[in-house]
């Protein structure tokens, strides 16, 4: 991914906040639509250029994430928005790679994806089965901004229960469940998401479904699916990550990470 430098001209006299605003609009469509990734976006008052405007620093999952070919028809009207304030999108450049994120997927297209996330993570929730990379989502999402934001807004509920669960302080239980059983809301919610996007790709998308606890090793690795109640356990662990695949519910999951 690659730290990039944004700059909007100040065409207009309208109060600074208001346009800081517009900004701040167009950045929230950028987000959902997988163009800029993380949600604390330093916004600053610069000049470039002999001009006057406001910049921002973002983190971008391609060099060319910004480019207007890949803008959803939100972050389109995100833009004409902030034009009518006197902001206008005048450039952005590469400051530098990030060497602390994730490494881009090449193919945008694999042979199959998945839907992974964790409370560490800060990249596309949408990976490929070829190598785990991340999946920039306006790559295969832009005609279904919904779709797309809707993908944004349940990976940030996953980290959040993901957090809790790790901390173990509150709600560790509550959390736990949400993140491991086929029976809660954020399970449902995944698992719309990932039929939705494989009805819309054509390509197979499967759901992560987190495991922590167990009685034994051996009682965990003879589990079965537990929407199906098939054989899923795998001979070799898939990115020594994901032990259990069924083909026919979509679903992975770990072996029980008490046993790891």
């Amino acid at each position: 991914m690659y730290l990039t430098e944004v700059f909007f001209s100040n065409a207009g006299q309208q109060d600074c906040r208001q346009q800081a605003d517009a900004v701040n609009q167009i950045v929230e469509q950028w987000r959902y639509n997988g163009q800029i990734i993380g949600r604390e976006i330093p916004l600053f008052l610069a000049r470039h250029e002999e001009e006057n405007g406001i910049a921002l620093r973002v983190t971008c999952p391609e060099q060319q994430s910004l480019l207007p070919d890949y803008n959803n028809l939100e972050v389109e009207r995100a833009l004409g928005l902030a034009e009518k304030c006197g902001v206008f999108l005048e450039s952005f450049q590469i400051v530098a790679d990030d060497l602390n994120s994730d490494v881009t997927a090449e193919n945008s297209r694999p042979t199959w994806q998945l839907l992974y996330t964790t409370y560490l993570q800060s990249c596309s929730p949408l990976h490929s089965g070829d190598d785990l990379a991340p999946i920039p989502l306006y790559k295969q999402l832009k005609e279904l901004p919904h779709l797309s934001m809707d993908l944004i807004k349940w990976q940030e509920n996953w980290q959040a229960c993901d957090q809790l669960q790790m901390n173990g302080s509150i709600l560790e239980r509550q959390a736990l469940g949400e993140i491991s059983s086929t029976e809660s809301r954020l399970f449902k919610h995944g698992n719309y998401l990932a039929n939705a996007i494989e009805t819309h790709t054509g390509i197979p998308t499967y759901y992560y479904l987190y495991r922590c606890g167990g009685e034994d090793a051996e009682q965990e690795k003879n589990r079965r699916c537990p929407q199906c109640g098939k054989h899923w356990h795998l001979s070799q662990p898939i990115f020594d990550l994901f032990h259990f695949k069924c083909d026919h519910c979509r679903l992975l999951s770990n072996l029980s990470w008490n046993f790891l």
